[in-house]
């Protein structure tokens, strides 16, 4: 139920960005990637610094993007749900993708679960939006304060999570999926990224339920990202 899932976040996952439409295959969910061997014990580079894709300003798609986060109930299953509004601009700089930068917000009380209570109402949504502290802070937001390249197609994009009115750092694995030229999107540049964290929701102050429910948070994020 605590649903900072500061997802958007994980969209910061440009700096793992190499050549339009590379592939490579995922970390499993909630899995923390193996740092790629340095250059020099090598003796050749581990991945390119710069990336042939174009500068500038990527704007989330939200058709094509999704927060969920996973939530331990009683020690036994994951609680899964979503944030329905988020949004995201990711500023790349291909000459070095560690000095690209994100900024993420999402709305509190977007909460999706998909359960309604006997008249048909969204009273469990809400009240975990209540809990996320969205009547005084409505946006969850994340701002990167730094990009750490671990592969040619992974990277650790840490930031500032502000939820609750508190502010923290956080953390997001990211994989970058390829990027395309997509005619029904303008023809325009985008790119796709995946990305998970595991967070401490009491780090933030919110701490209901927490007598059949758990501190930690999962936030698992697929997004698509659009040239402006």
């Amino acid at each position: 139920m605590r649903v900072w899932i500061i997802a958007a976040a994980a969209i910061a996952l440009t700096a793992c960005a190499t050549t339009p439409g590379a592939t490579s295959a995922q970390a499993p969910p909630f899995s923390t990637p193996q740092t790629q061997a340095p250059a020099a014990d090598l003796g050749v580079p581990a991945f390119p610094t710069a990336v042939d894709l174009p500068s500038g300003d990527y704007r989330l798609d939200p058709r094509h993007a999704s927060v969920l986060f996973r939530i331990q109930h009683m020690g036994l299953s994951w609680f899964t749900a979503r944030f329905e509004t988020r949004d995201a601009t990711l500023t790349l700089d291909p000459a070095d993708p560690t000095r690209s930068h994100l900024t993420a917000s999402i709305d509190a009380s977007s909460v999706q679960t998909g359960i309604v209570n006997r008249n048909g109402e969204r009273a469990f949504d809400h009240d975990i939006g209540r809990a996320l502290g969205g009547e005084t802070t409505p946006q969850i937001t994340f701002n990167s304060t730094a990009i750490q390249r671990t592969g040619q197609y992974t990277a650790r994009v840490t930031g500032d999570l502000t939820m609750n009115g508190q502010t923290h750092a956080a953390t997001f694995d990211v994989t970058f999926d390829g990027g395309a030229v997509d005619p029904l999107r303008g023809a325009k540049q985008v790119l796709g990224f995946s990305g998970h964290a595991v967070i401490q929701r009491s780090q933030w102050g919110v701490n209901e339920w927490r007598s059949f429910t758990g501190d930690d948070v999962q936030i698992v994020i697929e997004a698509e990202l659009v040239k402006s």
